[in-house]
């Protein structure tokens, strides 16, 4: 089932002299599964449009569904949160604020132990976890605030995995990491997505939303302006959107331009583009 944003508005103070409206009358659908990206502009209302998606956030209007769960604006009427949290995990963009146990490995049985897991049993799914994000068994007993802040986010990440979410929902999952630790992240997400869950991105990065993303809503100033492809995004950008087009897809239009016929629709990254190159010089030489 899709996820289904319906008319859903979000307005922060709404008792106070001064109520600040984050998000309007949204309508959107998410397929499950899938990989999508959420952009646009600092204070557009990407984070707090998806912080609705397990309940962090209610609606001050409108309805949320995911899967067989529904989220009203009354919190009493909301049913189940504890599971929705379990089938929706959020990481944060700033890891640290998921991080509060005096070890690594106690950090990401928090989980599990809230479902009544035992120690042993959750135990053995915080390991597993943290061996599916990259993490080394010599940091197991360490403080997570001793690690740095790639390693702080693959621990957070564990935590949310340690849940066995359906959906994985990632604040600007590669801020502050360098491109190493950037890839390994993207890549980690793949893999989970190619398991079956859907991942959901807030990214400012437009090369993550090229290479990654098959569907990307853009936001600006609370309301939904564009959703399609990424490559549908490149090609109508406007003043409005405050995106940059990623370099490969300037270059790939420049080459057109030239002469060249390159399918910018087939190509996500730097291994397509040369593929399509190599392509391009074979078929002008026959």
């Amino acid at each position: 089932m899709p996820i289904k944003l319906d008319h859903l508005s979000h307005t922060y103070m709404v008792k106070t002299p001064t109520p600040t409206a984050a998000i309007v009358d949204i309508n959107l659908l998410i397929d499950t599964p899938s990989f999508v990206a959420f952009v646009g502009e600092t204070g557009s209302g990407k984070s707090t449009l998806v912080q609705h998606l397990n309940a962090l956030l209610l609606p001050t209007s409108g309805d949320v569904y995911v899967d067989d769960f529904h989220i009203v604006s009354k919190k009493r009427k909301n049913k189940k949160v504890m599971l929705l949290r379990k089938h929706v995990g959020l990481v944060f963009q700033f890891p640290e604020y998921q991080l509060f146990e005096s070890t690594v490995e106690k950090d990401v049985m928090v989980g599990p132990k809230n479902f009544k897991v035992k120690d042993e049993e959750a135990l053995k799914i915080a390991h597993k976890a943290l061996k599916d994000v990259g993490i080394k068994e010599d940091y197991y007993s360490r403080s997570p605030f001793e690690l740095s802040g790639g390693e702080k986010r693959r621990v957070a990440i564990a935590g949310i995995l340690a849940l066995q979410p359906d959906i994985l929902v990632l604040d600007e999952p590669t801020a502050g990491l360098d491109p190493k630790g950037a890839k390994e992240i993207m890549s980690l997400l793949v893999r989970l997505f190619k398991q079956g869950k859907t991942i959901i991105l807030v990214t400012h990065d437009m090369d993550i939303v090229m290479e990654y993303a098959q569907k990307v809503f853009a936001l600006h100033k609370g309301k939904l302006i564009f959703e399609g492809t990424p490559n549908e995004l490149f090609s109508h950008l406007n003043d409005e959107m405050a995106l940059e087009i990623p370099p490969l897809y300037s270059l790939i239009n420049q080459l057109n331009s030239r002469g060249f016929h390159l399918d910018s629709a087939n190509i996500h990254n730097v291994e397509d583009f040369v593929q399509a190159i190599k392509i391009e010089k074979e078929g002008r030489h026959e």
